[in-house]
């Protein structure tokens, strides 16, 4: 919105965020810190619900392929029932840290598939 020339104060930002959250547009997702093995009250992340909205608003010649890769396996995760995190360890992220009935998993996703752990 500041690059549009319109002001906005963070309380704004929130209301929208807060309203589309509500609306089922996006997913909030917390951090967790692996190390000290706790939630973190700051740096929560979003996804959207329909990766096709993504499409609509920005259409494909601003496609990221590793943002779209990285939503779609966190509904994929979401889809079979997972609790998921957004891991922190000190200033790097894992991309998602998974809560299951066998424990604790790590995902890193990559653009490619070799860097990415398979879903079986």
């Amino acid at each position: 919105m500041t690059s549009d020339g319109i002001k906005t104060l963070p309380i704004t930002i929130e209301n929208y965020i807060d309203a589309f959250r509500e609306s089922y547009i996006l997913y909030k997702v917390s951090r967790y810190d692996v190390k000290g093995k706790k939630l973190l009250q700051t740096l929560d992340k979003y996804y959207l619900v329909d990766i096709g909205l993504r499409y609509y608003l920005l259409g494909d010649k601003k496609a990221d392929r590793g943002h779209i890769l990285e939503n779609i396996v966190y509904l994929e995760l979401l889809r079979r029932g997972y609790k998921v995190y957004i891991g922190k360890v000190a200033d790097k992220e894992v991309d998602f840290v998974v809560e299951s009935s066998d424990g604790i998993e790590y995902y890193q996703v990559a653009d490619t598939v070799a860097d990415t752990k398979t879903l079986e």
